[in-house]
């Protein structure tokens, strides 16, 4: 970075601790009075100011359909520069302008006098630098509508969930765009709310709240492992902070059907039906490993179930693990080939394709890597058609700096690499499994540098434990995006680092959600389909566009934390349908079932 730019950041950082950005004596009004006042620096400035009135329609890119505005709002949409300076090319993915950030402003009368900053999720990019667009989520136009002045950022790209802004047009790695969307977004998403802010109210807030989910989650974690002077308490949902690890390593069942079963999800209907095995296998799994019958695991981790040793799921006369097969329905029993292939993709990616299978609860869940394990993956419970049909290799493209190894639209359900260097894609196909390792090795050796560190998964929070700020980290145990060992993973190495459970817990406290799929907004997942009998916290968003504190539990949780020191215990969650409810724990403890009261009971259940 050079030197003129690190001085801005250090300045950047001192305005937004110190809180030396002036406020006036009168609050400002929502015109483009604030563009010829907000000059925080010389690389900010102002796109648009726009008036939004109560009952106005608003399309955010994660709503199904247009929001209404609560309450008279004030959007101001900045772009902060100066962007990617190494490319050239304006109609590459690459190019950008620089940072864009909206900011939700409440009337001065709705304020309650907190900043609420919201994460973004996936490859991030929007809206937010285009006068006639929203590129802030559902979540953060709801925070603003109950009293919270909320800021978003594009993360530095504008291309929508559209990871190919990580290539320049000449197919190396965008260092610039990889530094921003790592950490300098987040940074001046959290300094150019608050002096806004100051502007526009004409007074400092009180409390300055994180809140963001998966991507966001990273993006928090990202700020109060490095820069935690920035805010009071995170709100950490299904964070990401091992994408450079599980980011990788989700390409790995498309590596397994290639080398044990000879297709990959290229050939889509041999993906398709063998997706659908592997769905008969997991409920299998569930039903043998739900013993309260939920329908879903409240510890997936503690369940192995093995199909190779499962004569109902084993096509007749197959010989399996000690068993003989007894399952006539093609469509769903299993072949041994597809069984251990199945065995494969659920103990996660290793270096060799083996397994270990005497791996234990506390293995599966995060405790501890096999000796040629690379990841966690999945747990049994949960749904993998996904990555069974679709092969996800961004994250590996990038790791191999090499656009050809990405998928082409023949292989990914998502946004394919947009990128003019080559035309060839699906170079993927030619790993084996040392190959593969091989990829996987490079992308965390190249954090420190190209990728400016996206792991985010430094342990050693002093900092953040000195200045007394708080954190609230939630993961759901039906994750189908993230790998929830991976976040308990981390949660252990913060606890060897940080003095163990009783430290830990005087500022950072997390909790596993039994049943809960990857959304901000809490999806349920049941492999019968019962979705609404998942008791679910209660999370702003799409049906919950107005909540109070009892329906913003996690956030009540934390701000109580910060601002009356109540430390967050137990949280009762209850089913969208009413029939369960149960206590989510602090962890290291989980929600259990006590082995003989009715599910429809929460005093059936407590935490052990």
């Amino acid at each position: 970075m050079p030197i003129a730019r690190k001085n801005l950041w250090a300045l950047l950082l001192l305005a937004a601790s110190c809180q030396v950005t002036s406020a006036s004596a009168e609050p400002m009004a929502c015109d483009d009075g604030i563009k010829a006042a907000f000059h925080p620096d010389e690389v900010t400035t102002v796109i648009a100011v726009r008036q939004v009135k109560k009952g106005d329609e608003l399309l955010a890119p994660d709503a199904p359909k247009p929001i209404t505005a609560a309450a008279d709002l004030c959007l101001v949409k900045l772009l902060v520069g100066p962007g990617v300076t190494a490319e050239k090319d304006k109609t590459a993915r690459s190019y950008s302008e620089g940072i864009g950030i909206e900011v939700w402003l409440p009337t001065t009368a709705n304020w309650n006098e907190r900043i609420r900053n919201y994460g973004g999720g996936g490859w991030v990019g929007g809206g937010h630098r285009y006068a006639d667009k929203i590129g802030s989520k559902v979540p953060a136009i709801v925070n603003a509508n109950i009293g919270y002045a909320s800021g978003t950022t594009d993360a530095g790209q504008p291309w929508y969930q559209d990871g190919s802004f990580a290539f320049l047009s000449d197919g190396k790695v965008n260092a610039e765009g990889m530094r921003d969307f790592a950490v300098r977004a987040m940074v001046e998403q959290a300094v150019k709310t608050r002096a806004l802010v100051n502007l526009y109210y004409g007074k400092a807030p009180q409390f300055v709240y994180y809140d963001g989910h998966s991507q966001g989650g990273r993006q928090g974690l990202k700020i109060l492992q490095d820069y935690p002077e920035l805010y009071d308490g995170y709100m950490i949902a299904q964070p990401a902070p091992n994408i450079a690890k599980f980011g990788t390593t989700s390409l790995y069942p498309q590596i397994v059907m290639k080398t044990e079963l000879g297709f990959t999800a290229i050939n889509k209907p041999e993906a398709a039906a063998f997706a659908a095995k592997v769905e008969a296998a997991n409920k299998r799994a569930v039903a043998a490993c739900d013993k309260a019958g939920l329908g879903f695991l409240l510890d997936p981790f503690s369940c192995d179930y093995n199909p190779a040793r499962d004569a109902a799921l084993l096509c007749a006369g197959e010989a399996g693990d000690g068993v003989t097969g007894s399952n006539a329905d093609k469509a769903v029993c299993m072949s041994a080939k597809e069984a251990g292939a199945l065995n494969k993709i659920w103990y996660g990616a290793s270096r060799d394709g083996s397994v270990d299978p005497a791996q234990t609860a506390e293995a599966r869940g995060g405790k501890a890597l096999g000796a040629k394990q690379l990841w966690w993956t999945f747990t049994r419970g949960t749904s993998i058609s996904m990555q069974i049909k679709s092969a996800s290799t961004d994250n590996f493209a990038l790791g191999l700096q090499d656009v050809s190894y990405a998928a082409g639209p023949d292989a990914t359900s998502g946004i394919p690499i947009t990128n003019s260097s080559t035309a060839t894609r699906n170079r993927w196909l030619e790993l084996d499994y040392a190959g593969f390792a091989a990829g996987v090795d490079k992308n965390v050796e190249l954090q420190p540098t190209l990728f400016s560190n996206l792991i985010t998964d430094k342990a050693d929070l002093t900092k953040l434990r000195d200045l007394g700020r708080k954190v609230i980290v939630w993961s759901g145990l039906a994750d189908d995006a993230i790998p929830p060992a991976g976040n308990v993973n981390y949660h252990e190495r913060v606890l060897a680092a940080m003095g163990g459970d009783a430290e830990v817990g005087k500022f950072m406290r997390m909790y596993l959600v039994p049943g809960v799929a990857h959304s901000s907004q809490g999806r349920p997942y049941t492999v019968t389909g019962k979705d609404d009998a998942v008791p679910l916290p209660k999370l702003p968003g799409n049906a919950n566009q107005t909540p109070t504190r009892d329906k913003d539990q996690f956030f009540s949780a934390l701000t109580d934390w910060v601002e009356k020191g109540i430390a967050p215990g137990e949280i009762m969650l209850t089913s969208r349908d009413g029939s369960v409810s149960y206590p989510i724990c602090v962890y290291p403890k989980r929600t259990t079932w006590d082995g003989h009261g009715p599910v429809t009971q929460a005093a059936s259940f407590g935490c052990k």
